[in-house]
């Protein structure tokens, strides 16, 4: 779990940070205020160009319907398995039998997966936002498929 905090601390950190680094740039402490203003004028052009495309795209709709799909499948697949006697993984058994505090968990991952993919879409990194719920999707629909391959657990009966 701690791994997982780490990568997303990580990919934060990447997507957010400054595009370009000047501290170290002695020809940007020389420069004349002439050329400073034109580095303004030409930053302020490059602010203002269009994304490649739009968040709310045919695309990302079709994705993010995909991983709450697949997060659907995870909430009846661990609800399933925790009926037939075996035990969670990730969360703690009372959570998941608490089918509120269970359902919030779901949603609140499929909204944070969502906003990791517009976070990249914001910073310019259209693959990773894509890559996001593809990866999501695909991870969910494993879990799922390995919640219902799970064999019935037969509790031991003393003789």
């Amino acid at each position: 779990m701690w791994k997982l905090r780490v990568l997303s601390v990580m990919l934060t950190a990447a997507c957010c940070g400054p595009k370009t680094s000047y501290a170290q740039d002695p020809t940007k402490r020389e420069s004349s205020s002439v050329s400073e203003n034109a580095a303004k004028i030409s930053l302020q052009k490059e602010e203002n160009i269009p994304p490649v495309h739009p968040f709310r795209d045919k695309e990302n709709t079709g994705l993010f319907a995909g991983v709450a799909a697949a997060r659907t499948l995870d909430y009846f697949s661990t609800l399933n398995m925790r009926r037939r006697g075996r035990q969670e993984i990730f969360l703690t058994n009372e959570v998941v039998d608490n089918h509120a505090a269970f359902a919030s968990v779901e949603a609140a991952t499929t909204g944070s997966s969502i906003g990791a993919s517009y976070l990249f879409h914001r910073y310019g990194h259209h693959k990773l936002e894509r890559w996001t719920s593809f990866i999501h999707i695909g991870v969910a629909t494993s879990g799922a498929v390995r919640n219902y391959c799970l064999k019935t657990a037969h509790p031991k009966t003393t003789p």
